[in-house]
């Protein structure tokens, strides 16, 4: 049997997380907030380290649901770090909480997390990995708008890879077993959303 051709970076533990997760395209707003609020406590860490943590973070605060977040005191939710299974930052921490009210407000003004992460999806046709950016003009667009909007931690490098995470853009290699399929799916998932496909 062959052994599928895969994006260069997904070897060993995140083999999985490649083959069954990485630009799955994702569109519940629950669910896009979760992975805003885990790109958020991943930011300066590796995938790797985030993977390893996210289990106890998600069981510590409530699959970073951002009504729970919103409803608990600071204190609390401060306190909870002191469990050294968790990535333990403060600053992390207070901004998943301010995100999670900067949620609500863009809720209140008519607007979604949804349509601000989705309005920026585009065709992708990477062949290196090197070819790859940091960021790119969708992720500045986006990282503008969130700043405006009042959220914490998501400059364009997060936003770039928050757009990725989610399957706004495809960033598996075109050579990638997933490229096809992600690219499937995220016509799938624009039409549901009755955004005008690409």
């Amino acid at each position: 049997m062959l052994e599928h051709q895969r994006c260069p970076w997904a070897q060993q533990q995140l083999r999985d997380f490649h083959d069954y997760e990485w630009a799955v395209p994702v569109t519940d707003e629950n669910e896009l907030f979760k992975l805003l609020a885990l790109q958020v406590w991943q930011s300066g860490l590796s995938q790797q380290i985030l993977l390893r943590k996210r289990p106890v973070i998600c069981a510590t605060f409530h699959d970073l649901a951002p009504e729970w977040l919103r409803q608990t005191d600071v204190t609390v939710l401060l306190a909870l770090l002191d469990n050294p299974a968790l990535i333990r930052n403060r600053r992390k921490l207070i901004a998943l909480q301010h995100n999670a009210f900067a949620l609500q407000q863009l809720q209140q003004q008519g607007e979604t997390l949804q349509h601000l992460l989705w309005q920026q999806s585009r065709p992708t046709h990477f062949t290196t990995a090197m070819a790859i950016p940091r960021y790119d003009e969708t992720a500045v667009t986006l990282a503008a708008q969130l700043k405006k909007a009042g959220f914490q931690f998501m400059g364009p490098t997060n936003c770039y890879a928050l757009l990725a995470r989610t399957g706004v853009l495809n960033l598996h290699l075109t050579s990638c077993w997933r490229y096809s399929m992600i690219n499937q799916a995220q016509q799938v998932a624009k039409q549901s959303l009755g955004f005008q496909l690409a």
